[in-house]
């Protein structure tokens, strides 16, 4: 398959995935419109995602040193301080700390998978998995969180506003994808479907 046969399958998967999620997930259909504290108790699984992604972009950066792109340092450089962004917010707002809590086995099979994909998968499945795939499955979720947060009335917002921006940023990657045969193709079409599969039933774990 040429280059761009390649992109269009992938990002076909993607796409019609992440619609479906849309319209059937309780993070998008249930998302608390109050400014409620006790209404963003499930945060805390949220930050320790956050927490472990930072960490994973810096294994797959030191993985990848000599790659022929600045993505998976940059990635990395920009994502860092994010977690303590949230806790922030959630702290300012009343939480727990959640850095007391644990995060369910819903977001920790998600990490688990992100941390797979940068460990022991190829460059091309890295990418596809982390940024195309989960990067802009986040871009649509703050997107969507954002809206309803300032409806809502929330003023200090830095760590949603900025999400809205970067994963849109970082999930653009199609253009560094190169050189994948037929097998790999079919390995990612596997693995891309089973990342989607992953993050829809993670978020919908937050609201139930």
């Amino acid at each position: 398959m040429t280059q761009s046969q390649v992109v269009e399958k992938i990002s076909t998967i993607i796409s019609e995935e992440l619609e479906q999620t849309k319209k059937v997930n309780p993070f998008f259909t249930q998302f608390p419109e109050t400014a409620k504290a006790e209404d963003f108790k499930w945060c805390m699984h949220l930050y320790h995602l956050s927490k472990h992604f930072g960490e994973l972009l810096k294994l797959r950066w030191e993985r990848f040193p000599n790659v022929d792109h600045d993505v998976f340092s940059t990635h990395y450089e920009e994502e860092k301080d994010h977690a303590e962004m949230l806790r922030k917010w959630m702290l300012d707002l009343g939480l727990e700390d959640p850095e007391q809590s644990y995060p369910n086995y819903e977001t920790e099979n998600f990490i688990s998978l992100q941390y797979r994909a940068v460990s022991s998968m190829s460059e091309n499945l890295s990418l596809l998995l982390v940024n195309s795939t989960a990067e802009g499955y986040a871009h649509s979720m703050y997107l969507h969180a954002f809206d309803i947060l300032k409806r809502a009335g929330f003023t200090n917002l830095e760590y949603w506003e900025v999400h809205c921006e970067a994963d849109e940023e970082h999930s653009d990657v199609y253009h560094l994808i190169k050189n994948m045969n037929d097998k790999e193709l079919k390995e990612a079409e596997h693995l891309v479907r089973y990342t989607c599969y992953s993050l829809n039933t993670m978020l919908a774990s937050w609201f139930n």
